[in-house]
């Protein structure tokens, strides 16, 4: 058993309450309220992770290429 916070009163409740002792509110808008939001704060670092792997694997391509280049050039036989 819980405490969560009601989405009306702000008061404590349990999480295996229909009601809020203090406002009458609906416990299962709060619980779907939290779940709702832990969601959304869960795809939102989903997607950071996601651009920083991206951002990472263009910046290590971008450095290769810049340290590689020079290489492939001096290993090349001038004619």
């Amino acid at each position: 058993m819980a405490l969560i916070q009601c989405h009306e009163c702000s008061g404590q409740v349990s999480d295996h309450a229909r009601t809020c002792p203090h406002c009458g509110a609906p416990v299962i808008a709060t619980i779907k309220r939290r779940q709702k939001a832990e969601l959304r704060y869960l795809a939102v670092k989903i997607i950071l992770v996601f651009l920083f792997a991206i951002f990472a694997w263009v910046g290590i391509h971008h450095i290769f290429n810049q340290v590689l280049a020079p290489l492939q050039n001096s290993q090349q036989p001038h004619p």
